[in-house]
Formats: C-alpha cells, sequence, structure tokens
C-alpha cells in the first residue's frame, strides 16, 4: 500500500478515534469526575485507533500480544505528548486553547503516524 493511501487511512481513522473519545467523554462528564472520565474516553479511543489502524491503515492481520504492548506504550507516549505540548501552549498564553488543542494534535498525529508504522504495526515482510 502506498504511503500516502496509509496517511489518508490514518487521518480518517483519527477522526473515528477523536469522535469515540470526545462523545463518550461528552456522555460520562455528567456522571463522573473529569480525570476519571477522560480515562475512560481516551481509553476507548484507544481501543478504536488499534483495530481501525492495525486491521485498515496497515492492513496488520497476525496476532501478536508484544503488538498490543507496544500499541499500549506508543499510545500512552502519545497521551504524555499530547497534554505535554497544550500545557505548554497554554502556560504561554492561557487564551490559546484552540490552538493548543489543534498543535497538540498535530503533533501527536505525527508522531502515531510514525511510532505505529514503523515499530507497532511494522510489516513482517
Amino acid at each position: 500500500m502506498s504511503k500516502t493511501k496509509e496517511i489518508i487511512r490514518f487521518s480518517i481513522s483519527g477522526i473515528f478515534v477523536v469522535a469515540t473519545d470526545a462523545s463518550i467523554y461528552y456522555l460520562l462528564i455528567r456522571f463522573l469526575p473529569s480525570a476519571i472520565a477522560k480515562g475512560i474516553s481516551f481509553t476507548c479511543g484507544g481501543i478504536v485507533a488499534y483495530l481501525l489502524n492495525k486491521y485498515w491503515t496497515f492492513k496488520q492481520e497476525e496476532k501478536s500480544t508484544a503488538e498490543i504492548f507496544r500499541f499500549v506504550f506508543a499510545n500512552s507516549l502519545a497521551l504524555g505528548l499530547n497534554i505535554g505540548i497544550n500545557e505548554i501552549i497554554l502556560y504561554i498564553d492561557k487564551q490559546a486553547v484552540f490552538l493548543a488543542l489543534a498543535i497538540a494534535t498535530a503533533i501527536t498525529a505525527i508522531f502515531t503516524f510514525i511510532v505505529f508504522k514503523f515499530w507497532v504495526f511494522k510489516s513482517k515482510g
């Protein structure tokens, strides 16, 4: 599969992941503390990300426990990166909420694409 097609599929998958995360967070925030709601919603988004990227974006059909652990580790790093970038931008300018979100999301997307492609879902052949 061409890299362009993978990038397009990764981007489409990302839309579904963000929609899953945001919608579950929106539903849970009414009933749970924000940190718990975010943890649950991020985990649900992560499950969607794993399934879409494994089977659709990077076409990896082989079952692998190591792959799951690599995904969880990479996704945890991505979460830390996302929060860190967001917090740095908001520290500089507390009013730049959308800018912080956009930059953190863009950098995290680039990071996860590279890590998913070349480490988590790397081709065997």
